[in-house]
């Protein structure tokens, strides 16, 4: 990715001076880097370890340029923080910039409408470097899971460089002026700050990756050790190896072991923990055999050092490539169909570093002023943001055009456009709970209670489960009107109705388990007139009862509390509204036998007051589970329903509930 290399051809003058050429192995590293990340992400699906050497390398060039930039200007400390991050900015922005306006341009084309929302957001978040964090969100938001990843998603890693660029030389202007004060060299008191960044930053990204991965894979605060391994190494190389046959080894094994990583391991459910010790250590090894020039031959080999001034611009280019590729074709990857997306990528990053990134970095002018260094990124900036703008006006009334059909739809009025809702709209076609804090999110294990239907009622419903139970609870409110009853509504995302710990296929958020626990304890202490939940799971095409469902519903047949069990809807391979937009509804339907099993091979429990609801037909025809239903649009994404559908179409369950709760 982006590293600063502009110091590292005379050496830092606070350390004794490297050989000449030793940038040479460094700069045929980010190559192999870029290409590794890319690599991986077209043809395996998989984590390389090639952004982690990004990390490192930036730390280390990061070191050298400041060091330069504070020996030079060691009295003036704001003078240079200001031009190492003018720098920054004039190596950053051009690329970035033209990736993200073409990004814009093509996605208003090619990525369906159900994607536009998402895709604005993660477009904003990139101009502003600001897009691990929104990935961060996305992982924490249960209502975002599933969805494809943006067409931005790969400025998560330079938004978090960025991130580092703007605060590591706030850290060395503190470490000069401490310097001064104590009479010590800068250089050891950046040693000491980034050794205790490194360990706990270390320490955090081992911690928050065994409870946390999504959230760590992304977090500034689990990748700040990976720069530091940069800025020590920076700091304490000052001699030479004396055996180069070592310094030899060194760089071939950290090569080796780089290349290989990623075919081994599948990384991406691993990382940032302890395993990201390998690639950076791979690097650091790499950047030792280096700097005593002893790197192996294919870093310096003239095709690598050519391409890898242009490695930044060619990661950036080669993620939203790979996505529109996906949208048109799938997720299969031909051997060609890959290679053109390598070719392309490669020569889109050329033209980009030579005509755009080259010109503004090297320009003498830009150089000598920093009013037109801000001026010049903010205007290279102006038609992505003007064309994300413009994008999300579009989108906005698309939306604004969908939401009034639903409402009109479910108010029995005419809509101007079928499906209803359509697929710009069907992600938040559902309950209020999710917005109303009545639905519990999938990292904490409070239980969250929440009362509707008629509070005083004589009757009591609970609803309780997962999302998959939440998305009746509409039909629930509806029949406990007509009944006078009570709903108590007890839901999580990303968990179940069930003994946790007796899954051993399935692995939920640890706080499930207990959520889980408590959810039955509390409908065991209040005794309510009828229980509704899930019955079953359908997902990965083996649909059975889980034996940690039997659990809890033995548990409340003993307790003489009556169960409605749903026979759980179809989890489709792809997002449901993406596939209408880009396929059709034909294209998107799927064999009924590849979801459901005959009802006598689930095993249905025979238990006093229970009830097993067959909806599967509801669903699926004979042979077909479809997607529209009536020009309903049945599912928000892969596997949950829409409001609308529950509301229009979920007869069989309000009979089910309205017979049980007054039937017995």
């Amino acid at each position: 990715m982006v590293t600063d290399t502009s110091t590292t051809r005379s050496g830092s003058p606070s350390t004794a001076g490297p050989p000449k050429r030793y940038l040479t192995g460094v700069q045929g590293l980010r190559t192999i880097a870029a290409l590794l990340v890319a690599i991986y992400h077209i043809w395996f699906g998989r984590v390389s370890g090639g952004v982690d050497v990004f990390f490192v390398v930036a730390g280390y060039f990061a070191t050298l340029s400041l060091l330069k930039l504070a020996t030079i200007d060691s009295s003036r400390r704001a003078s240079f923080i200001g031009r190492y991050h003018l720098r920054t900015a004039r190596r950053v922005i051009p690329s970035a910039a033209v990736v993200i306006f073409a990004t814009v341009v093509a996605g208003r084309f090619w990525i369906p409408p159900a994607l536009w929302d998402t895709t604005i957001t993660h477009g904003v978040a990139s101009i502003i470097f600001g897009e691990n964090w929104q990935l961060i969100r996305s992982a924490t938001d249960y209502l975002q899971q599933g969805a494809m990843a943006s067409p931005f998603q790969q400025f998560w890693a330079l938004s978090l460089q960025v991130q580092f660029y703007v605060i590591f030389p706030l850290l060395v202007a503190s470490a000069v002026a401490v310097a001064v004060r104590v009479g010590r060299e800068p250089r050891k008191i950046v040693a000491v700050m980034a050794s205790v960044i490194f360990l706990a930053s270390f320490a955090y990204s081992v911690y928050l990756t065994a409870v946390d991965q999504p959230v760590a894979y992304f977090s500034t605060l689990t990748r700040l050790w990976e720069f530091m391994a940069g800025v020590l190494a920076a700091i304490l190389l000052t001699r030479e190896l004396r055996n180069k046959t070592i310094a030899a080894a060194l760089g071939w094994l950290g090569l080796i072991v780089l290349l290989s990583l990623g075919a081994i391991f599948d990384l991406s459910t691993m990382f940032p923990g302890a395993i990201a010790l390998v690639p950076a250590g791979a690097a650091i090894l790499i950047i030792v055999s280096a700097w005593n020039s002893r790197e192996p031959r294919i870093l310096r080999a003239r095709p690598v050092l050519w391409f890898a001034e242009s490695s930044f611009a060619f990661y950036l280019w080669h993620w939203p490539l790979l996505i529109f590729y996906r949208l048109q074709f799938g997720d299969d990857m031909h051997f060609f169909a890959g290679l053109a997306i390598l070719v392309v990528s490669a020569v889109l990053a050329v033209a980009t570093t030579k005509l755009v990134e080259v010109p503004v970095r090297s320009s003498a002018f830009l150089r000598r002023s920093a009013t037109a260094t801000v001026i010049a990124c903010l205007l290279l900036m102006v038609p992505a943001a003007s064309a994300v703008w413009l994008w999300n006006r579009t989108a906005a009334e698309a939306y604004s055009a969908a939401a009034s059909d639903v409402a009109a739809h479910v108010a029995g009025e005419p809509i101007t456009a079928a499906p209803v809702p359509a697929p710009i709209y069907a992600r938040d076609d559902n309950v209020d709970a999710y917005s109303d804090g009545c639905h519990q999110t999938i990292r904490s294990a409070e239980l969250t209670v929440c009362e509707s239907g008629v509070v005083e009622g004589s009757r009591t419903i609970v609803l309780v489960g997962g999302s998959h139970s939440l998305q009746w609870l509409d039909a629930v409110r509806s029949v406990a009107e007509e009944t006078d009853a009570r709903v108590v509504s007890m839901t999580k995302s990303g968990c179940v109705f069930g003994e946790v710990d007796a899954f051993d296929d399935v692995s939920f958020h640890p706080s499930c388990a207990e959520w889980s626990t408590a959810a039955l304890e509390s409908i065991i202490a209040d005794r309510p007139s009828l229980v509704v939940t899930i019955g079953s799971r359908s997902i990965d095409g083996r649909e059975q009862i889980p034996d940690a469902y039997r659990l809890y519903f033995d548990e409340l047949a003993d307790a003489g509390i009556p169960v409605l069990a749903l026979r759980d809807n179809p989890w489709f391979p792809n997002d449901v509204p993406v596939c209408l937009d880009v396929f059709g509804e034909s294209g998107c339907s799927i064999d009924r036998d590849a979801v459901y099993r005959e009802l006598a091979a689930l095993d249905v429990p025979v238990e006093p007051g229970f009830t097993f609801l067959d909806t599967a037909d509801d669903y699926c025809d004979d042979r077909t589970c479809r997607v529209v239903q009536d020009d309903v649009l049945m599912y928000r994404d892969s596997n949950h329903l829409t409001r609308t559908w529950t509301l229009t179409h979920g007869d069989h369950v309000t009979s089910a509930l309205r017979e049980k709760l007054l039937g017995g």
